[in-house]
């Protein structure tokens, strides 16, 4: 019986680290692309000497980047032994400059919905963290279960804790969902982030800046809270069971600091 939930939780497991590396590869991205028109765009670029600003405006940054971008792919050629290194190392500058020009161009009021963005992801990796942090044992816990109980009781003492995490994680997502779904009925509804949404006609309820609605941002915590109180009743069936030993629970272990520290 407990076989197909261990399979299905490494499946998930297995999602869950393909989901988190593209938020993060995403995360970086669109930051990078924030911070470089940031420095591009402004009048008064850290990058850039005032004087030449005061003489090219709007051009000085990107003819700025040609210039130190050629001093520099011109040496990274020529240490390199390529043929050509003039040439290629002023050709890759004056591309990049070209192609910043066009991208400040293009997004005249730049990527305003970046930072939002960015933390509209960090609650859904805090969650999806703590998930993974949970199916790979490294997540705090007091270790009780061995050093309190005698050796009869230890496991059943340990499984006991990962039962009440389990029923701690369900309480969250009753409450994450009333947030998002709203709470009772008539007059005396408590509307949720859904509700103000689809009311709005999408008009309201979103992010800053963004389309992306607050009620999936909010819905990362129902979610993850499904999945830790998944992963804890199961872990601790496996303990009760004996299927799983207490080295599971050792906090040191769970930090990888068993090696470190004497016992």
């Amino acid at each position: 019986m407990i076989d197909p939930l261990l399979r299905f939780d490494a499946w998930l497991y297995r999602m869950e680290k393909r989901v988190v590396s593209t938020m993060l590869l995403v995360m970086g991205l669109v930051v990078f692309c924030d911070v470089v028109y940031r420095v591009s765009a402004t009048a008064e670029s850290p990058l850039v000497p005032d004087w030449i600003e005061a003489a090219l405006g709007a051009a000085a940054v990107p003819m700025w980047a040609a210039y130190v971008g050629g001093v520099a792919g011109v040496l990274a050629m020529r240490s390199r032994g390529d043929d050509d290194a003039e040439l290629k190392g002023i050709s890759v500058a004056w591309g990049f400059a070209l192609l910043l020009a066009l991208y400040v161009r293009v997004l005249p009021s730049g990527l305003v919905w970046s930072q939002t963005l960015a933390l509209s992801l960090t609650l859904w990796m805090g969650m999806s963290g703590a998930c993974l942090a949970a199916y790979q044992r490294r997540h705090l816990a007091l270790d009780i279960g061995s050093k309190l109980w005698p050796a009869a009781m230890a496991p059943k003492a340990a499984a006991i804790g990962h039962f009440l995490t389990a029923a701690f994680c369900v309480l969250v997502l009753v409450l994450g969902w009333r947030s998002i779904f709203g709470v009772g009925e008539g007059e005396t509804r408590i509307p949720g982030h859904l509700d103000t949404w689809t009311d709005s006609e999408m008009a309201a309820g979103t992010m800053t800046g963004t389309v992306i609605p607050k009620w999936f941002v909010m819905f990362s915590i129902p979610f993850g809270a499904a999945v830790l109180a998944f992963r804890f009743a199961l872990q601790g069936v496996q303990v009760w069971s004996g299927r799983e030993g207490l080295g599971g629970d050792d906090t040191l272990r769970q930090l990888g600091l068993e090696d470190e520290v004497p016992s």
